[in-house]
């Protein structure tokens, strides 16, 4: 069965967002210069062919519906959103073709999709938008998709490069018949599904409690096992949200407002090399590898800090849910310590705290806590994510992507860059997904509070570099072609 098609039986038939989505929907409002989006840049070896491209993205909003819905509040904020057909829904709003001024370079493009990255979307709209670019250098071509946090997270985006992409040039993209859209329901049938559901929330708590119940008279320790795991998950997570935030100065001048993108690509099977020569999860070195050079910048602004802390979403997908949309995401609160400059002292810090914070199961913690607040009216939300977001310093997100080349509508993607939001305070955030063979790497930043991010991509290769050399006596035995290759991404 398709990626798409588990997605759209998943979600048939259901219309209340998710509590985990509705953090990512009321953000925006907690904190309004916030974007939170998911957003991917696909680079072309061609301009794909238009119609195949048209019937790539009809068939995507067929068989997920998701697309073809917008939010929908319920009667003061009384509980969470909903999700309905949009009965305007118009596919040439959201797929959009744009054609650069020729020859137009990578860094025409990135900056246009900075310009699209730091735009809200419309909320009285489905939350997505996909822009065809070409015009680009060498007849090459572009693809840029931004999707609203509350529809997907990371790790579902790779299942809809899937869904939108094809194994090879030729193949054929099939567009299924259109069910028709559901009329739009009055305040107050929400009203109503609204008590149906408290109700429901209420009969499946009580049941949950007594099964509960009878599982700890049947399974004692299982059962203790389980509640002490809890309980040591969501005293990690409090222990996050009250410790104090630490001041980044360079944050002082962020305004919230702009966006700037880049891009850089690195070899996958180097990467993998070093951290089995290093013994430590590709994860820590991603993180040892960003401590570093986010240390390296701020020294070149002559700005000193010791740590910051980093935001690390955490997959909680089990494998039957690699396809589904919404969020299954945890997240961790890891001090990085920047202010380290031996790379071997980074990794130990770096690796004892990850194995900390993975140990007590704060990250899971977190779907936990937001599935108790259900109920909860809309502003307690806000306030969570205003409290989130103040102990935080910058994004790191480290998604697998595809392992096998893709194509859209007979065009060669030759690589994949994501993206991660910023906000105020969270002046950077760096996004890392596997495509084939490379690691892309896409770095979202605060032009007022980070205006030459370009250092940033010369520290990342120059702390890859020092890593490498720490493992040269096994790494010198691997074959030379897999150095690190010239990569085409802007300066």
């Amino acid at each position: 069965m398709a990626a798409t098609d588990r997605i759209a039986r998943q979600i048939r038939g259901t219309s209340r967002m998710f509590p985990t989505d509705a953090l990512f929907w009321y953000a925006e409002e907690a904190a309004p210069a916030f974007r939170p989006l998911v957003a991917a840049l696909m680079m072309l070896d061609r301009p794909p062919d238009p119609d195949r491209l048209r019937a790539t993205l009809q068939r995507w909003t067929i068989v997920v519906p998701r697309l073809q819905q917008r939010v929908v509040e319920m009667p003061l904020s009384l509980g969470l959103p909903e999700w309905e057909d949009d009965p305007y829904f118009d596919l040439d709003y959201h797929a959009r073709e744009v054609v650069l001024p020729e020859p137009a370079t990578d860094r025409h493009l990135l900056d246009f999709c900075g310009a699209v990255f730091a735009t809200p979307l419309d909320h009285l709209r489905p939350l997505w938008e996909a822009y065809l670019i070409e015009g680009l250098e060498g007849n090459r071509a572009a693809c840029f998709f931004k999707i609203h946090h509350a529809v997907i997270d990371g790790v579902g985006s790779v299942a809809a490069i899937e869904a939108l992409t094809q194994a090879h040039r030729a193949e054929p993209v099939r567009v299924p018949r259109c069910a028709p859209r559901r009329p739009p329901r009055p305040a107050s049938t929400r009203l109503l599904r609204l008590g149906r559901d408290l109700v429901g929330n209420a009969a499946a708590g009580a049941g949950a409690a007594a099964g509960v119940a009878l599982r700890a008279m049947t399974h004692p320790v299982e059962v203790a096992d389980q509640a002490v795991r809890v309980a040591r998950g969501l005293r990690g997570m409090a222990a996050d949200l009250m410790s104090p935030g630490i001041h980044d100065p360079l944050a002082d001048a962020a305004t919230g407002v702009g966006r700037r993108l880049d891009a850089l690509t690195l070899p996958l099977p180097r990467l993998r090399r070093i951290k089995a020569a290093l013994g430590i999860t590709l994860n820590d070195l991603v993180l040892v590898a960003v401590s570093g050079a986010v240390g390296r910048y701020h020294d070149r602004r002559r700005v000193h800090v010791d740590t910051l802390n980093c935001l690390v979403p955490m997959n909680l997908r089990q494998d039957s849910e690699r396809d589904a949309l919404g969020n299954r995401v945890g997240m961790l609160n890891i001090p990085l310590p920047v202010g380290e400059r031996d790379p071997m002292r980074r990794i130990e810090a770096i690796c004892r705290r990850t194995q900390a914070a993975k140990s007590d199961r704060r990250g899971a913690a977190l779907p936990f806590l937001v599935q108790a607040l259900a109920m909860a009216p809309s502003a307690v939300y806000r306030l969570f994510v205003s409290a989130i977001t103040a102990k935080l310093n910058l994004i790191c997100t480290n998604v697998p992507g595809p392992a096998q080349v893709r194509y859209s509508a007979g065009a060669k993607i030759e690589a994949v860059y994501p993206f991660a939001p910023v906000v105020v305070g969270v002046p950077l955030s760096i996004a890392l997904m596997s495509y084939g063979d490379d690691y892309g790497i896409g770095i979202a930043s605060d032009p007022a509070a980070i205006p030459d991010p370009t250092r940033l991509h010369e520290h990342l290769n120059a702390e890859i570099d020092a890593l490498e050399r720490c493992t040269a006596p096994r790494l010198h035995a691997a074959p030379a072609a897999t150095k690190r290759r010239p990569r085409r991404a802007a300066p």
